[in-house]
């Protein structure tokens, strides 16, 4: 008896270690493929789960202590590692959000210790660097505001205050940073600096650009200090097509600090609206990196697509949707070509129609006719695709809401 209670015990050891194995491997899968709504249900019932996955999440979804917390202990428990070359990326990616340019800093030096000759790393630093040259962004004044803004499918257009004057720029959740062409920086008289780096496009492209920095920036009773800013050439996309006033975008940093914003159809356009406490209300946000990233669902399959306010020319199905749609593309899907036009300029990208597809966005049912599914290099691996214009204005109010991490599609 006790020889087969030792054996039983071996047993049950064995499959015990092959079970904790494979929860680990799915949370690896997870975690690689930035799925992050199902890396958060899945640590709910793990008991010692990777502190580079807690950390992960919690920045997905916007807790700063949190990702602090867990991503600062998994850099503590491997110090030289690539699970803590990947934390000081991700806490990179926290502090850029709000404007924090001395921690970024600080994170892309930690990581050229870890992995040094990184080129991407060294670009983005070099943009960081001379932001850090001045105090981070800070918010002056906050006070929940009404103003009219252009709305259509060519955009949201807001009017923002600098240095006495006012223009008219595009409002652009996916652009990683405030930009303006050199021409409306001395419109607006702003300083350049002579930093040149490099920035990459959706598209696979790039181009060179410079920086730029605004003491104190205001929209509507919002005042912004110490905010920094790409400086596109003229002869850049989308700053070529603009008059002068218009040359301008209201990047992800900027929409970040009003908290939270929504718009109507009437060109109403609203700022720190009333946090919700509907318990039903679905958090359908997360952060991928600087970019927001939001729940759509569309034959019974739950999707991830990119908040895209500043995507005019309609939304972009990428990679994934067509590996995870292979049949419906087989069946019903016509080869063609289509220009793409990014900040780096016009490209004509490889491209598979379907006549139609249902996607329910933000809570109401939106049809895309034509969809356009795009071939590398245009997309990444991660998601489905870019939410545009198209789909948003198919409602009567759009609101987003950075603090409760939801957005809605009003009919």
């Amino acid at each position: 008896m006790r020889n087969f209670r030792e054996i039983t015990l071996v047993g049950v050891l064995v499959l015990a270690s092959l079970a904790t194995a494979g929860e680990t491997a799915t949370l690896k899968k997870l975690y690689e493929q930035h799925r992050w709504f199902e890396l958060r249900e899945a640590l709910k019932s793990h008991k010692e789960a990777p502190a580079l996955y807690l950390g992960a999440v919690a920045s997905a979804f916007n807790d700063v202590k949190g990702a602090e917390k867990y991503l600062n202990r998994a850099i503590e428990l491997a110090p030289n590692s690539d699970d803590a070359a990947e934390a000081h990326e991700m806490l990179g990616y926290l502090y850029a959000r709000s404007g924090r340019y001395h921690d970024v800093v600080q994170q892309l030096d930690l990581i050229r210790k870890i992995r040094p000759g990184r080129a991407d790393v060294e670009n983005v630093r070099t943009i960081y660097a001379a932001f850090s040259q001045h105090p981070d962004q800070s918010v002056a004044r906050y006070r929940p505001t009404l103003l009219h803004a252009d709305v259509s499918k060519a955009g949201v257009v807001l009017p923002v205050s600098i240095h006495g004057k006012t223009v008219h720029w595009l409002l652009d959740t996916d652009f990683n940073l405030p930009a303006m062409s050199e021409s409306e920086a001395r419109l607006l008289g702003v300083t350049v600096d002579e930093v040149s780096a490099q920035v990459e496009d959706s598209a696979g492209g790039a181009t060179k650009v410079r920086t730029a920095f605004v003491d104190e920036l205001a929209i509507g009773d919002i005042h912004l200090q110490n905010v920094s800013f790409l400086i596109v050439p003229d002869s850049q996309p989308p700053m070529d097509g603009l008059p002068p006033g218009s040359r301008g975008l209201v990047g992800f940093p900027i929409a970040f600090a009003l908290r939270s914003i929504g718009w109507k159809s009437d060109g109403t356009f609203e700022i720190g609206f009333a946090l919700r406490r509907d318990a039903n209300s679905e958090r359908n946000l997360f952060f991928d990196g600087i970019s927001p990233v939001t729940r759509v669902k569309s034959e019974g399959k739950e999707l991830d697509f990119i908040l895209d306010t500043g995507n005019v020319a309609g939304t972009q199905l990428w990679r994934r949707f067509a590996d995870d749609f292979a049949t419906l593309m087989k069946q019903r899907g016509t080869k063609s070509k289509q220009t793409v036009t990014e900040v780096s300029g016009s490209n004509e990208r490889e491209i598979t129609v379907l006549p139609e597809i249902q996607l329910r966005v933000g809570g109401l049912d939106t049809m895309l006719r034509p969809a356009s599914v795009f071939s590398k290099p245009v997309g990444d691996e991660f998601h489905h695709g870019l939410l545009g214009m198209d789909v948003f204005s198919q409602a009567r109010e759009v609101r987003i809401d950075f603090r409760s991490m939801t957005f809605e599609l009003r009919p």
